[in-house]
Parts: C-alpha cells; structure tokens; sequence
C-alpha cells in the first residue's frame, strides 16, 4: 500500500473538585420530570423500530432504513450474549475511544484451534441515494487443529443475523450462544458440543452492513457526471477492516481461497480480484439486479480481498485493464502504457511468472490511501494513476510511475509471500517501495531513480529515525491501532534503505538469486524475516560474499530489531595510513541518553586518490581500519554513493578539506556524494556534532551546482532554517543568502521549459523557481502574476490554459498568495471545474497560500464540511498546505484544538488523514509556549489520539529539539549569515 505523504509534498478530561449546586423551582421540576419520561417513551419507541428496520427475512431483503450500527453490551474480554434472535451486531470501533493504558497490551490474536480453508461470499450493496447498506452472507468452510468447543473469528460493525455450523456431512452443530468481544473486535460461537481435531465444518453467517462514508471497510462514493451524482462502492481492508465488510478470520497469516458473487444494479459492472465466470439474473428477490459470479482465488490473505461495484468503463491490453470514470478514463492511457512493461520486468526479476489470469487497476475518487494492492485489483487515488497530457504536470508521470510500480511489487512480495503477523509488515512495504525505483526506472531510465532513492527516501528515513521515540522496522503490534500505526516512514523508507544496503554489501546477483529462492519456498504461503534471513545466507554462503561463521540474520537484526540507525566518527591515526571509525547511535537531540547501541556496518571508504576499500564493523564501537598513506590536507570520504543507513562524522580538518574540494572541483565527488555532504554537515550541526559555520560553509559551493539531487538535498535542509527563520526579525538575513545561491540557476532555468527538456531539469526549475518566488525574488513574482492574470482574463479559462503544466502548482501558489480574494476565488472555481485529479490536487495545495487569514480559516472549514467540494481523502491536504504558509501555522494549530472532536468525528478516530493532520499542524513548533500548550493538549486527549498518539509524541521531541536550536545556534547562524562571502 502506498501512503500519500502530505507534508508539502488519542478521552481523558479534566475534572474539578470543585461543583456548583444549582436550585430549581417546582413548576420546573414537574416540567423536566414530564420532558424525562417522554424521552423514555420516544426511546423505547426509536429502539423498536430500529430493531424492525434491521432485521430481514431473506437474504435479498433489503433493510428498510439507513443507520449506523449500535454495539454489542460488552466488558473488557467477554461480551453479553447477542439474543436468541440474532439481530444486533458486532462493537463498531469507530464510535469507540482509542485504545486506553490497560488495552496496549491486549492481545488480539485469533485462537489457532480452528483455521479457515475457503470462503463463499455473496454481497448485495445497495447504492440508492440515502440508503447506502448492504446485505452479506458467507459460508466459511474450517478445519479444526484441536478439539474445542467455540469458533472464534473477526467482525465489526457488521448486523449479524444468523449464525449455523454444520459438519462435513451437513448434519447441524448446536449453538449455544453467540456473542461479541468489543475490544478485540470478536464474534464467538459458543458451542453445545465440541468440533474435534482433524474434522472440518462449515460456518454460515448472514449479516448486514452499512457502506461508510469513513473509507474503510466496504465503502460508499461519488462522483459527479454530466451534472448527476453517481455512486459506487469499492474497498479498504488493509489492515483490519475486512471484518467491516464481513465475518472473517481477517490475519494475514490465516490465508484461504475465496469465492465471491456480487449482486449489481444491471446498468452496473462489478470486478473483484478474480475473473468473472458468469452472470445471473437475481430475479425475482431483487429486481434489476444481477448476480456476477467470480473464479475461485489463489489461498490469500482476507486483507487483500477487494471488489468495485461502479458504472466504470475500461481499457485493456489483453489480460491487463485500467478502470475509471467515463469523463476520466482518456487519463489512463499512460498507466496502460507503463503497467504491462513493469508487470513484464517484475517476472523476470523475481523469477517468478504473475500467478494470477488478469489485472485490473481501478481509479477511485474518494480513497483514503494512495493505492492498494489488492491481489489482482489495485485500487488508487485518481491522481496517482490518471495523467492528462498538457494539464498533468511530467512529474506526475514519475509519480504514476513509481506507485503503479510499487503496488505491482506487491503482487509478489506482500501478496504471493505474505508476512505471519503485521510485525513484519516492513518485508511488504519495505521491499515494495525499494523494488518501485527499479520498477520505474526499468520503464523509464531518464528519471534516474536509483539515484533519486537518496532524496526521496533515505534522507527522509533519517529524520524520523534520529528521534527517540522512533521505533524498530519489526515491531510488536497488538490491537488494530497499532497496527495502523506502523504503517510510517519506518517500515518503508528504512526498510527499503536497508535493502539497498543489503543488495549493495550481497551484489545485486547474489541478492537476486536469494530473492528468487526465497519466494518460490514460500508461494501462497506465509513467511517472517528469518526465513528470509536463512535462505539469503545460503545464497551468500554458496556464492562466498559471506564468510562461513557470518550469517544475514547476525547482521540485519541490527538493523530491524534495534531502533535508530549509526553515526560513524573517522579520524586519521597519527601514522597517517590508517583511519580509526568510531559508532555510536545518532540522535536529533543528544542530552542525557545512553548511547551503546552498535551495528553490523558495511563500511565503504574513498580517497583523494581514488583508492577504494570495503570493511565491516562488527557491532563493535570502535575499529582501526588500514589504508593507503594520506598527506595532510588530503581528503577522505565514507559511504560511497550513500549506499550505506548511516551518516558519517570527521575531524575538522577532513570537513574543510572536503568543503575545499566541493568549492573547487565539486564534480569529483558523484552528486549522490555530494547530496550525503550537505545532508550529514546540517544535521550533524543541528545535533552539535559539528560547528554550524562548518556545515553552511559546504552550502557556498551551491551556487555552482547544477545537478538536482544536490540541490534538492541542500534545499530541503536549508528549509529547516526557513521555518525557524520566517517568524524572526532576522528573515532577511536568511533570504538574502538563499537567493544568492540560486540566482544564477534561476536565470537559467527560468520560466520558459521545453518537451526536450531532461527530467532531472524539469525538477530542478520547479526546485529553483519555487524558491525564487517563495522568498520574493522580484522577477519570479512578476512572471508568476502576469502569467496567472492571462489564464485569468482567458475567454475560457477552463479550457484555455497556457501556463506549463510543471510550473503551475508555483504560478498558482505566487499569484494567490500576491492576490487577495479574487484571486482566490476564480482558483477555487477551477478547481471545482476540472476533471483532472492531478489539476485538483495542485490547485488544492495552491488555494492554501493565500495571506488572507480569513479566506484560510473559510478553507480549514470547508476541508472539514460535507459537500464543500473538498473531498474526505483531501482533507489532509488542506491542513498540511495551510500549515506551510507562514500566516497559517498558528491558525492550523488552533483549528485543530478547536475542532478536535469535530476532526475526529469526520474523518473517523482510525483515520490515516487525522495522523497527518496532527503532524503537519505542529510541524513548525519552535517556543517553550507553543510546545507546552500542545503537550497539555495531549495530556487531556490522549486517548482519544489513537493511530495518532506516536506522531504526537514524535512531533513534541521535534518541537522540543527546535526550541533547543533557537537558544543555542539562532543567534551563531544570524552572525555567520551577516559575515558570510558572497
């Protein structure tokens, strides 16, 4: 699953002593009294008929009205028992606080004594207008590890309305009860008798749903068409909401075939993860529907189920389809283009043919993650997989890339090898998002992506990584929140920056053939990292990159069992041949922590003369390493290429004579090189490592750098001090120097680009003229407004665009932060105007740079208002671009205080938008008041932060470290900024 990353781009409360008594007269009394038993008649009233309303005398019956569902009375561990008459339902854990002190603990791991083999599932969504419910039954076919006399499995928010177990020969198992455990989202079928050992049963289920607008589980959405709003349903299930949609054993390592049939309205289609074997009318019992039925599956795991009931239309290539909206689907060329080459490339790097007949690929408009990978039917953000030449900007097309190849990854490692448990849910992501760079760069080699991997995921890993409150890639996980919660940039962008490694110190041959071997063990199957581990040894053993007594689980549990990553510290010995390497763990704030923590590190090491050399610490703090003899004033450089999870740390005297060469000749060391310089030297200096006159000093050879990666490095550190800087007095100073390292590209690049143009260019005009303009270099500003005025003063402007695709999210951002209302406006109307989701997104990020603190408080508002325009899944991203703005960090900030019930209510408590919210809206913290006040925030609502409670606390060590560099190197880098040569 691909995770948008929107940083631009959990219910305790406080009770008092003291009370006031409050008297009242007796005509009052008698009034109140009267009100309260009416209330009592009403509710007993409301009870009844919801009670009628949710029950159905056959399956096809549809409920006669739409509400949610109501819980299940419950404790801790064993809920009361549903009624004799099932016709109640399972504890819907969206209307429930988070998780509280005593459930970080609770185990919900499913009994093994009873697993599942196959499922038969039929559903009925109904997707009238106000009556948005579906009807399910499902016939689970078990088999029994060990005698035991209830069947426990998954479900939640879901009306269960009959319960039957049978044996293999059909006879009736007695049930004694049926019952829910809140908490653990359980449904438990008590029996009279118990199923034996070796026996297999099966499990019959009729249940009912409601399909949320929360966009989780089995979910509703619109679109608008022809002036018409039209309705669909499609599915989230990863990690645990299958058991939203229906009864499940819904764990990943409890994998089944599964047998689907949907019934659809006739004017309808519906896909689901295996080809359509036939369709039948469902008449008489619901008239104009039809049922389709679908093949069998390959054993999988419940969350990657998936079905689309929609009014969508197609294009294929043979076997391989892309699904959209009829007005949208002229977008899905380029996927089309991309998907069968990267298919084609990812069979012959694993080793393995794609296991499944077809591929379906599904833009949806309201989702709540980038994309999925539901096995066979990948579902997306429009924007991630529809491009619209001329109006997409060509970055777009390496983002599609790049997301299209990740979820394909899936296919093989996640979907064919399924992690046992979401502790090793980092083998699924992880690999996907270092396999997507090879994918992408496979079909399109101009981007460089192997080379973009530093900036877009190493550097990012290392930021949340140096914070104690990190967490290792494996990690324990227990209840449903947990396991939300570690879908981070720890799981993909470190695990995926330890593959690299690991390929790098394997060879790419040696790693492969691993791989290979790994994944044809473990076919539709499941697996954990030492096995992983184990077979990667033999592979290294058998082909001598390892010696006999080192084996791959020695070395990787360093890395995925630990948290943090190295700071290696090298220093010439006196003799001057060899080099002494020192680690240590780093850390973003380094008061008062211990720091033993070792690793097993892959060292790799170059010189001014171009002498190379390899070695490995062996989870020891220190070692002395021989080399070729250095003069002094030679330089000398570890971590070629960066391939490597660790930063590196000199003496004084190698850092000036690496700066001296940067200066110099900056083309002798490989952009990925020169990237790793500036990233370690700033944050080296922000951690006090280094003195900060050394770190910015390596940031003078910028003006001569002409290589994106670099430059995307440098910026986004140097944009640290940006938002440290911009509420100061002392922001000109930082302008000032900013604009003189970028002036002389800016005139280069500027704002006329070519088709022609290299990708890598591309980037950096968007890199560099955004810059200009943020910080109000005067040209940038003017050629950003006069080009917004002639979309603007266009006959029809939203047919006659002409400025270029890859500079509009700028021009749009320039001119409405330079403009006031009108501006803003006739942005607003575009964005509800355009079809195209990639248009949407960039408008909907530039309508967040207004300077208008009321039009961005309206904008706060509406991201959080039904049928605004501003979809549920953007939400997010209006905070986060809102909260980038200068004017509008307070004003995020105190939105989110005070519209925290309201947030949470609308996006639902479990929602990955309400993680990202949290952090974007806090992300800029740099006083004592502002971080005090947020942790006494969260003091009062921490358990109502759930999935979000961990970035809660990340982004108070963040604030916390920022209000330390205020008091310690603000005033150093205004005097280094005031006296640095130009």
């Amino acid at each position: 699953m691909v995770r948008e990353n929107l940083v631009i781009m959990d219910s305790v409360t406080t009770k008092f002593a003291k009370r006031n008594l409050v008297q009242i007269s007796k005509p009052l009394a008698s009034f109140l009294l009267l009100l309260f038993v009416g209330c009592l008649v009403a509710t007993g009233l409301l009870v009844y008929n919801f009670s009628s309303c949710s029950e159905a005398k056959k399956f096809e019956e549809k409920p006669t009205c739409d509400r949610v569902p109501q819980e299940v009375p419950s404790t801790t561990e064993e809920a009361e028992p549903l009624t004799e008459v099932i016709t109640t339902t399972t504890s819907p854990v969206a209307s429930t606080s988070a998780k509280s002190a005593e459930d970080s603990d609770l185990d919900v791991r499913l009994p093994r004594a009873v697993l599942p083999q196959s499922y038969k599932l039929k559903l009925v969504p109904f997707l009238q207008e106000g009556n948005f419910t579906f009807n399910g039954e499902v016939e689970i076919l078990v088999n029994v590890t060990q005698a035991t006399n209830n069947i426990t499995l998954h479900s939640d928010d879901l009306f269960i309305d009959t319960v039957s177990v049978t044996d293999s020969n059909r006879d009736t198992v007695s049930i004694r009860d049926v019952r829910g455990v809140k908490k653990k989202q359980f449904l438990i079928i008590d029996l009279d008798e118990d199923v034996h050992a070796g026996g297999q049963y099966y499990v019959f289920i009729k249940f009912k749903g409601v399909l949320n607008d929360l966009l989780q589980g089995f979910y509703r959405s619109s679109y608008e068409e022809n002036n018409v709003t039209r309705w669909m349903a499609a599915t989230q299930f990863q990690a645990t909401d299958a058991r939203k949609s229906f009864p499940c054993f819904d764990e990943p390592g409890l994998k089944a075939r599964f047998q689907i049939s949907i019934a659809r309205l006739k004017n309808m289609t519906s896909i689901s993860n295996m080809r359509r074997v036939n369709s039948t009318e469902a008449e008489p019992e619901l008239p104009d529907y039809v049922w389709d039925h679908f093949e069998e599956s390959v054993p999988m795991s419940t969350y990657l189920v998936a079905y689309v009931v929609s009014d969508f239309e197609s294009i294929s290539d043979g076997s391989f389809s892309i699904w959209a909206r009829r007005s949208a689907l002229g977008q899905a060329s380029y996927s089309l283009e991309i998907g069968p080459k990267i298919l084609k490339y990812y069979e012959e790097f694993f080793g393995i043919e794609y296991p499944l007949p077809k591929l379906d690929m599904v833009a949806i408009p309201d989702f709540s993650a980038g994309a999925m990978e539901n096995w066979g039917l990948i579902t997306y953000r429009e924007p991630v997989l529809l491009y619209e030449k001329g109006v997409s900007s060509r970055s777009s097309l390496q983002r599609i890339a790049h997301v299209v190849a990740h979820e394909l990854a899936h296919q093989w490692f996640g979907n064919l090898v399924t992690p046992t448990w979401w502790t090793d849910l980092w083998l699924n992501e992880g690999f996907a998002t270092y396999v997507e760079f090879l994918g992408a760069y496979a079909v399109a080699p101009k981007w460089k992506d192997p080379d973009l991997f530093l900036v877009s995921e190493l550097h990012g890993a290392f930021g949340l990584d140096a914070l104690k409150s990190s967490h290792p890639i494996s990690i324990e996980v227990n209840n449903p929140d947990e396991v939300n919660d570690i879908f981070d940039r720890i799981s993909y962008s470190k695990g995926a920056s330890i593959i690299r490694m690991m390929q790098f110190f394997m060879t790419a041959e040696v790693f492969h053939k691993g791989l290979n071997k790994y994944l044809k063990s473990s076919m539709y199957s499941n697996a954990e990292q030492d096995d992983l581990w184990r077979t990667l040894t033999e592979v290294s053993h058998e082909n001598g990159v390892l010696e006999p007594d080192i084996t791959i689980k020695e070395i990787m549990d360093t890395w995925t069992l630990q948290t943090g990553y190295p700071l290696i510290t090298a220093r010439k010995a006196p003799q001057n041949n060899s080099v002494i390497l020192r680690q240590e763990r780093f850390y973003l704030h380094r008061d008062h922590v211990e720091n033993t923590t070792t690793w097993w590190v892959p060292i790799t090491y170059i010189d001014k003369y171009n002498n190379q050399k390899k070695a490995w610490m062996r989870k020891e703090s220190e070692k002395v390493m021989e080399v070729e003899p250095l003069q002094r004033g030679d330089w000398f450089l570890l971590n070629v290429n960066q391939t490597g999870y660790y930063r590196v740390n000199y003496e004084v005297e190698n850092w000036l004579a690496l700066i001296e060469q940067l200066r110099n000749s900056h083309l002798v060391f490989d952009p990925k090189n020169r990237a790793q310089l500036l990233d370690d030297s700033l944050n080296l200096a922000f951690s006090g490592y280094i003195s900060y006159d050394v770190a910015l000093n390596a940031t003078l050879y910028l003006v001569n750098e002409r290589e994106y990666i670099p430059w995307n490095s440098g910026l986004d550190n140097l944009d640290y001090l940006y938002d440290m800087f911009v509420r100061t007095a002392h922001f000109d100073k930082y302008k000032t120097y900013i604009l003189h390292l970028i002036r002389d590209y800016y005139a280069e690049l500027g704002f006329k680009d070519s088709t022609d143009d290299d990708p890598l260019v591309v980037l950096s005009r968007m890199e560099i003229v955004g810059k200009a303009c943020l910080l109000g270099l005067r040209d940038c500003i003017m050629q950003a407004v006069q080009h917004f005025q002639n979309w603007k003063n266009a006959a029809n402007p939203d047919r006659n665009n002409d400025i270029s695709p890859d500079l509009r999210e700028i021009v749009y951002c320039t001119a409405i932060s330079d403009g006031g209302q009108e501006e803003w406006e006739f942005a607003w109307q575009r964005y509800l105007n355009t079809n195209v989701a990639n248009e949407k997104e960039i408008l909907l990020t530039a309508l967040g740079c207004s300077k208008e603190t009321w039009i961005l408080s309206r904008y706060l508002e509406w991201a959080l208002t039904e049928n605004s325009g501003i979809r549920k899944h953007d939400s997010a991203r209006v905070f986060a671009t809102v909260s980038t703005n200068s004017i509008g960090q307070d004003l995020a900030y105190r939105f989110l205080k005070t519209n925290w019930n309201r947030i949470r209510s609308y996006l639902g408590p479990s929602s990955m938008s309400l993680v990202s919210i949290v952090k974007t809206s806090t992300a800029h913290f740099n006083t004592e008041e502002e971080v005090n006040d947020f942790k006494y925030f969260l003091k009062r609502k921490q358990s109502e932060f759930g999935i979000a409670l961990r970035t809660a606390q990340q982004s108070i060590e963040q604030a916390e470290a920022n209000v330390k560099w205020m008091n310690t190197y603000f005033k150093t880098i205004v005097q280094w900024l005031e006296t640095v040569p130009r």
